[in-house]
């Protein structure tokens, strides 16, 4: 039986039916594919350290455009940091990013839904305050997950991905639908300095 801890989602291991949290319990409200094997080291279970603060990772959104797909790990931890239990470890082409959530009202200088034709590689926006670059804008879509999740964009639904860069490693992404958008923004993260424990066994892979 799939066992969760208050996430807003989850996805059942043995039916991949996708369970939203409501009032009285979790109930189906549809399913999702599973996410294919990789050669991730990454696992449900894998837990690490990220600014001193430990973090399990629970859950897994795997994202595809045209040109690949990447991982976006649900992680929880233990204590809140900047009020926040949840997080998001994205895993690209040898690139570690942990995100958090912001409130819309934290994006500034970016077109509104009706017109995100208009966004081009170089323009300056402001999140919460710090100045960040776009670097890369791709159409994009959730082609599959497992585990516990904090947030769940709908099943193949094609979003705008605008990814941003500022100052010391700093990292934002805004994703755009056809009437709302959600903003994270976090940093790089070096892999050796978050310490991680119960990673997959690959062959090659010390």
């Amino acid at each position: 039986m799939l066992k969760l801890r208050g996430t807003p989602f989850g996805v059942c291991q043995y039916c991949q039916s996708l369970l939203a949290r409501s009032d009285v319990g979790y109930e189906s409200i549809g399913k999702v594919a599973e996410v294919p094997d990789d050669f991730s080291p990454m696992q449900l279970g894998t837990n690490g350290y990220y600014e001193n603060k430990h973090f399990t990772l629970i859950g897994r959104v795997r994202k595809t455009w045209e040109q690949g797909s990447w991982s976006e790990w649900c992680v929880v931890f233990d204590q809140l940091i900047d009020g926040q239990h949840y997080g998001w470890l994205a895993e690209a082409q040898g690139d570690w990013v942990m995100n958090f959530e912001q409130p819309s009202t934290a994006l500034q200088g970016a077109p509104n839904v009706n017109e995100v034709d208009k966004i081009q590689p170089g323009d300056q926006w402001r999140i919460a305050g710090k100045s960040f670059e776009v670097t890369d804008i791709k159409q994009v879509t959730c082609s599959g997950a497992e585990g516990e999740l904090a947030d769940f964009d709908q099943h193949n639904q094609q979003l705008l991905s605008v990814d941003l860069r500022g100052d010391n490693m700093t990292f934002a992404t805004v994703e755009f639908g056809t009437k709302e958008f959600s903003v994270f923004t976090g940093k790089f993260v070096d892999f050796e300095q978050c310490k991680f424990q119960n990673l997959r066994k690959l062959d090659g892979w010390n």
